[in-house]
């Protein structure tokens, strides 16, 4: 059998960046992806990342010239139900579009020329143990049958079905559960062209927190991607598009050109990326935003840290075990993790109210404030004085019976979540021997937590046989 430092199972955005990482560094890199080159990553044509992002993620930027590039932007505000009451800031650098499968097979080629191995239409079947349990290598399945390799680390990056993760024993500290439709947005994406040639479709650009829906640039100047993101199915995702975003956002006149459908987790990310001879990185990691679920950027913060301390511990002749890379979880914790995962029980209270409800919240600025969608995604602290403000403003609303009491305990029901989650995360332990009593306290404080799929409408359930 052909022995490599490192085994990479998938070949998206994630897989390839850690293939080229690594093997610049000379270490022997082996990645294998289920697909054919020409399906990888088809589900969409167009993702966005930020410049800033792209820049410190170590990711080539095209130029205007390149036909990876499809457009730029400068970002866009959150939206109130009906279109009304921007918040959040434009950009000062810009937001950049690109071809999904073109800029992924792009990155790919970067990683073979600096020795990345690559094999697809290879599937993963399991680990291969040594006598004493430890991962030594794994099965995979090509056309010409089952092929074996020795590795010192796997690193699983075959996103939301988790190839490698799900096959990692029950006692396993990185965990292999399997993410359901409760656990996942179902994302549609329709690809419109606005008739009247005068619209500047980059005006009505933006997120809508209610719908979980989005106006976004396509590359055609008088087009644009509406999309829309929910839990259980494609058909409610479309169902709360057709009823309800696009009855009260009010966009021009347009013809659809093509839809495209697609999944991202929504589930808090894995306590443990690592265990002996293991990582779990991007969607099989669940490393995405909590307000939308994007991952390509927001999943390498964790590579970023990963990459680092491997690249380490392998120069240094070191083993690949929990302990050794336990810093990759405690410091991604402090870096992202805490903001984002803590988010994610606020953001199900703020959700719930109704939509005229939520149209006086962002007007008043109770809870949906410019403090907290200025910078939604990037962390943020609430002061004395910042929630007393929330406060006041919520019982005005409630004494106007523009607020139901019922949604104002939804809301503060989500702040006592999210300041629970914040809190235990900041006593993520310092090492694998205290792991598994956080591991109890965090399941625990999760079971109490509510998910996206426990925010769906119940009578839109029972209409479209979904129960």
């Amino acid at each position: 059998m052909k022995e490599y430092d490192i085994l990479v199972v998938g070949a998206s955005t994630t897989g390839c960046w850690f293939a080229r990482q690594m093997a610049s560094q000379g270490f022997s890199v082996l990645v294998i992806e289920k697909e054919e080159p020409e399906n990888v990553s088809r589900a969409y044509d167009i993702f966005h990342m930020t410049q800033g992002e792209m820049e410190q993620c170590d990711l080539d930027i095209p130029d205007d010239t390149s036909p990876l590039k499809a457009f730029s932007f400068f970002g866009s505000p959150m939206w109130s139900p009906y279109g009304n009451h921007p918040k959040g800031s434009i950009s000062s650098t810009p937001t950049i579009g690109l071809h999904k499968h073109d800029y992924i097979m792009f990155m790919a080629d970067k990683a073979k020329e600096n020795g990345a191995e690559f094999i697809y239409g290879a599937s993963f079947i399991d680990f291969i143990f040594d006598k004493n349990r430890q991962i030594a290598g794994a099965k995979f399945e090509t056309a010409d049958g089952e092929q074996c390799v020795y590795t010192k680390l796997v690193a699983d990056c075959s996103g939301i079905p988790s190839a490698a993760r799900t096959k990692l024993p029950a006692s396993s500290i990185a965990g292999n559960f399997k993410l359901t439709n409760k656990d996942l947005l179902y994302v549609v994406l329709y690809y419109v062209e606005y008739k009247d040639k005068s619209f500047n479709p980059r005006e009505a650009d933006g997120f809508f927190l209610q719908y979980k829906s989005w106006s976004a640039p396509s590359g055609n100047p008088n087009g644009a991607i509406l999309g829309i993101g929910a839990a259980l199915s494609y058909s409610y995702a479309e169902y709360i598009f057709e009823n309800h975003f696009t009855k009260n956002v009010h966009f021009p006149e347009y013809t659809v050109e093509k839809i495209e459908k697609g999944v991202t987790p929504y589930h808090r990310s894995v306590y443990s990326f690592v265990d002996n001879g293991f990582i779990a990185m991007g969607d099989a990691a669940c490393l995405t935003k909590p307000t939308c679920g994007e991952g390509c950027t927001s999943s390498l913060v964790q590579g970023k840290i990963a990459v680092e301390v491997i690249a380490d511990l392998l120069k240094n002749g070191k083993p690949l075990t929990k302990e050794n890379m336990w810093s990759i979880n405690t410091r991604y914790m402090k870096e992202q993790g805490k903001d984002f995962d803590s988010l994610r029980p606020l953001l199900m209270g703020v959700i719930a109210p109704d939509y005229d409800e939520a149209e006086y919240m962002f007007a008043n600025e109770v809870i949906f404030c410019q403090k907290i969608l200025g910078n939604v995604d990037g962390g943020f602290e609430l002061n004395a004085k910042d929630i007393a403000a929330i406060v006041k403003n919520a019982c005005v609303g409630v004494i106007k019976k523009k607020i139901k009491p019922s949604s104002i305990a939804k809301i503060v029901r989500g702040l006592k979540e999210s300041a629970m989650i914040g809190a235990h995360y900041d006593k993520y332990p310092e090492n694998p021997a205290d792991f598994p009593m956080w591991r109890a306290k965090a399941d625990e404080l999760w079971s109490k937590c509510r998910t996206v799929a426990g925010t769906c409408d119940k009578e839109i359930i029972k209409k479209l046989n979904l129960e």
